[in-house]
């Protein structure tokens, strides 16, 4: 019996397009911290950005913290580690497309994005143009939060 993804989840689970969201939120959070994103945050961005129920929640703009957010929501809270956990392979696989592709750099002192990622309006679908949007807000959630206090708030173990 062979398992077959429906079109919407392999356009999602996508190692390219992993690798988009990820500059993405990599470049978000530089230019909001001025730094590079640690690189263990990259393994929380896509658990929050590819499930349709937590991306449909995330807000717009970046006025909540993310502990704020994760009060308001305690169901996505209690699923994060499960979905992080399931997500950790495509995240190492769509972060070495990234870095084959130079969308983003590793450093010694963590991820950066060499050159700004194309706008997702450029590819005329709202849901691609919603990911970007909030693989953006969870870039700059993340750059003002140590990876250990993020990973402590949503249960994940590194």
């Amino acid at each position: 019996m062979t398992h077959q993804r429906v079109p919407e989840a392999q356009a999602l689970l996508n190692t390219a397009f992993g690798a988009y969201l990820l500059a993405t939120s990599v470049h978000a959070a530089s230019k909001k911290a001025g730094r590079p994103l640690p690189w263990p945050s990259a393994f929380l961005v896509l658990p929050f950005v590819l499930p349709a129920d937590t991306r449909r929640d995330l807000p717009t703009q970046s006025v909540h913290s993310m502990p704020a957010w994760l009060t308001e929501h305690p169901q996505h809270q209690a699923a994060f580690a499960e979905r992080a956990a399931a997500l950790t392979e495509y995240t190492r696989a769509s972060l070495r497309t990234a870095a084959r592709h130079r969308a983003i750099d590793v450093t010694p002192t963590g991820l950066r994005c060499p050159r700004p990622p194309r706008p997702a309006a450029a590819a005329g679908s709202e849901e691609v143009t919603d990911c970007a949007r909030r693989a953006g807000l969870v870039g700059r959630w993340l750059a003002v939060m140590e990876p250990s206090l993020a990973f402590n708030l949503l249960g994940v173990r590194p």
